[in-house]
Protein backbone atom coordinates (compact mmCIF):
# COMPACT_ATOMS: atom_id res chain seq x y z
CA UNK A 1 0.00 0.00 0.00
CA UNK A 2 1.28 3.50 -0.84
CA UNK A 3 2.34 5.40 2.39
CA UNK A 4 2.29 8.70 0.50
CA UNK A 5 0.48 10.97 -1.80
CA UNK A 6 1.35 10.67 -5.56
CA UNK A 7 2.24 13.77 -7.56
CA UNK A 8 2.65 13.71 -11.07
CA UNK A 9 3.86 16.43 -14.14
CA UNK A 10 3.44 16.30 -18.00
CA UNK A 11 6.13 17.75 -19.77
CA UNK A 12 5.27 21.12 -21.34
CA UNK A 13 2.65 22.08 -19.06
CA UNK A 14 2.46 23.40 -15.69
CA UNK A 15 -0.57 21.46 -14.93
CA UNK A 16 0.28 19.18 -11.86
CA UNK A 17 -1.32 16.15 -10.96
CA UNK A 18 -1.90 14.75 -7.13
CA UNK A 19 -3.32 11.85 -6.19
CA UNK A 20 -4.30 11.83 -2.14
CA UNK A 21 -3.74 8.69 -0.21
CA UNK A 22 -7.61 7.74 0.17
CA UNK A 23 -8.10 7.36 -3.05
CA UNK A 24 -4.70 5.51 -3.70
CA UNK A 25 -4.98 3.08 -0.86
CA UNK A 26 -8.60 2.22 -2.50
CA UNK A 27 -6.93 1.32 -6.08
CA UNK A 28 -4.02 -0.68 -4.00
CA UNK A 29 -6.43 -3.03 -2.26
CA UNK A 30 -7.80 -4.18 -5.74
CA UNK A 31 -4.11 -5.04 -7.02
CA UNK A 32 -4.07 -8.33 -9.03
CA UNK A 33 -1.77 -10.57 -6.81
CA UNK A 34 -3.16 -14.42 -7.39
CA UNK A 35 -3.16 -15.87 -10.58
CA UNK A 36 -7.00 -15.84 -10.37
CA UNK A 37 -7.47 -12.37 -9.47
CA UNK A 38 -10.02 -10.50 -11.84
CA UNK A 39 -9.77 -6.69 -13.07
CA UNK A 40 -10.91 -4.54 -10.49
CA UNK A 41 -11.78 -0.82 -11.77
CA UNK A 42 -13.79 2.11 -10.83
CA UNK A 43 -14.28 5.93 -11.41
CA UNK A 44 -11.78 8.82 -10.12
CA UNK A 45 -13.17 11.83 -8.64
CA UNK A 46 -11.48 15.06 -7.34
CA UNK A 47 -11.07 19.19 -8.20
CA UNK A 48 -9.38 21.04 -11.38
CA UNK A 49 -8.07 23.92 -11.86
CA UNK A 50 -5.80 25.48 -14.04
CA UNK A 51 -2.88 24.49 -11.91
CA UNK A 52 -3.86 21.17 -10.96
CA UNK A 53 -5.51 18.14 -11.01
CA UNK A 54 -6.51 16.89 -7.66
CA UNK A 55 -7.89 13.03 -7.55
CA UNK A 56 -9.34 13.03 -3.95
CA UNK A 57 -11.17 10.13 -4.47
CA UNK A 58 -12.03 6.87 -6.65
CA UNK A 59 -15.00 4.26 -6.61
CA UNK A 60 -15.57 0.71 -7.55
CA UNK A 61 -15.40 -2.14 -8.30
CA UNK A 62 -19.43 -1.94 -8.40
CA UNK A 63 -22.11 -5.43 -8.30
CA UNK A 64 -22.41 -5.93 -11.79
CA UNK A 65 -19.26 -5.02 -13.34
CA UNK A 66 -18.03 -7.23 -16.30
CA UNK A 67 -14.50 -8.70 -15.08
CA UNK A 68 -11.94 -10.94 -15.79
CA UNK A 69 -8.38 -11.62 -15.72
CA UNK A 70 -7.46 -9.21 -18.32
CA UNK A 71 -10.42 -7.30 -18.94
CA UNK A 72 -13.08 -5.05 -16.76
CA UNK A 73 -15.89 -2.84 -17.49
CA UNK A 74 -17.80 -0.94 -14.79
CA UNK A 75 -21.42 -1.68 -14.19
CA UNK A 76 -22.60 1.58 -16.36
CA UNK A 77 -25.54 2.39 -13.60
CA UNK A 78 -23.52 2.03 -10.74
CA UNK A 79 -21.14 4.15 -12.06
CA UNK A 80 -22.95 7.26 -12.74
CA UNK A 81 -24.43 6.79 -9.48
CA UNK A 82 -21.35 7.54 -7.94
CA UNK A 83 -20.55 10.02 -10.43
CA UNK A 84 -23.57 12.04 -9.42
CA UNK A 85 -23.43 11.39 -5.84
CA UNK A 86 -19.51 12.59 -5.55
CA UNK A 87 -20.95 15.62 -7.85
CA UNK A 88 -23.71 16.42 -4.89
CA UNK A 89 -20.51 16.76 -2.68
CA UNK A 90 -19.10 19.05 -5.20
CA UNK A 91 -16.61 16.49 -6.99
CA UNK A 92 -15.58 16.47 -10.21
CA UNK A 93 -15.50 13.16 -12.44
CA UNK A 94 -11.75 12.88 -13.44
CA UNK A 95 -11.59 9.26 -15.60
CA UNK A 96 -11.38 6.05 -14.59
CA UNK A 97 -9.22 3.35 -12.80
CA UNK A 98 -8.76 -0.09 -13.36
CA UNK A 99 -6.13 -2.82 -12.56
CA UNK A 100 -3.99 -5.00 -14.42
CA UNK A 101 -2.04 -8.37 -13.93
CA UNK A 102 1.84 -7.20 -14.18
CA UNK A 103 3.89 -5.17 -12.49
CA UNK A 104 4.58 -2.38 -15.00
CA UNK A 105 1.37 -1.55 -16.34
CA UNK A 106 0.84 0.15 -19.62
CA UNK A 107 -1.86 0.80 -21.80
CA UNK A 108 -3.97 -1.83 -24.34
CA UNK A 109 -5.32 -1.13 -27.13
CA UNK A 110 -8.39 -1.90 -25.96
CA UNK A 111 -7.94 0.76 -22.93
CA UNK A 112 -7.28 3.46 -25.67
CA UNK A 113 -10.56 2.59 -27.25
CA UNK A 114 -12.63 2.22 -24.50
CA UNK A 115 -11.34 5.86 -22.93
CA UNK A 116 -12.14 7.31 -26.95
CA UNK A 117 -15.14 5.58 -26.47
CA UNK A 118 -16.06 7.54 -23.33
CA UNK A 119 -14.85 10.95 -24.47
CA UNK A 120 -16.74 10.89 -27.28
CA UNK A 121 -20.44 9.86 -25.45
CA UNK A 122 -20.10 11.98 -21.97
CA UNK A 123 -20.54 15.70 -21.20
CA UNK A 124 -17.32 16.43 -19.35
CA UNK A 125 -16.02 19.37 -17.32
CA UNK A 126 -12.67 19.46 -19.20
CA UNK A 127 -11.42 18.71 -22.10
CA UNK A 128 -9.47 15.23 -21.48
CA UNK A 129 -10.25 12.09 -18.64
CA UNK A 130 -7.95 10.39 -16.51
CA UNK A 131 -6.99 6.69 -16.99
CA UNK A 132 -4.99 4.95 -14.59
CA UNK A 133 -3.96 1.68 -14.41
CA UNK A 134 -2.90 0.18 -11.24
CA UNK A 135 -0.05 -2.97 -11.55
CA UNK A 136 1.60 -4.95 -8.69
CA UNK A 137 4.30 -3.05 -8.51
CA UNK A 138 4.47 -1.14 -4.92
CA UNK A 139 4.53 3.09 -5.01
CA UNK A 140 4.94 4.45 -8.48
CA UNK A 141 6.27 1.60 -10.45
CA UNK A 142 2.82 -0.30 -10.23
CA UNK A 143 1.08 2.73 -11.44
CA UNK A 144 0.70 4.39 -14.79
CA UNK A 145 -1.57 7.53 -15.19
CA UNK A 146 -2.49 9.73 -18.64
CA UNK A 147 -4.68 12.27 -19.61
CA UNK A 148 -6.62 11.01 -22.56
CA UNK A 149 -8.44 13.58 -24.98
CA UNK A 150 -10.32 12.86 -28.11
CA UNK A 151 -6.48 14.34 -29.92
CA UNK A 152 -3.98 12.26 -27.88
CA UNK A 153 -3.12 10.40 -25.35
CA UNK A 154 -0.50 11.76 -22.68
CA UNK A 155 1.60 9.61 -19.78
CA UNK A 156 2.44 11.63 -16.52
CA UNK A 157 5.76 11.67 -14.75
CA UNK A 158 4.88 10.18 -11.34
CA UNK A 159 6.98 10.31 -8.31
CA UNK A 160 6.16 10.36 -4.59
CA UNK A 161 5.15 13.72 -2.94
CA UNK A 162 8.61 14.89 -1.73
CA UNK A 163 6.47 17.34 0.86
CA UNK A 164 5.86 14.02 2.58
CA UNK A 165 9.41 12.27 2.93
Amino acid sequence: MPMYSIVGHLNDTSQALSIALPALQHVSRHRQFTPWATEAGGQLFGTLNAAQICVTEASGPYAGDERSKYRYRSNLAAAQRAIEDRHKRGLLYLGEWHTHAEDEPSASGLDDDAMHRLIVSSQLNSNALLMMIVGRAPSTTGLAVWSVSSEAARRWILSTNPEET
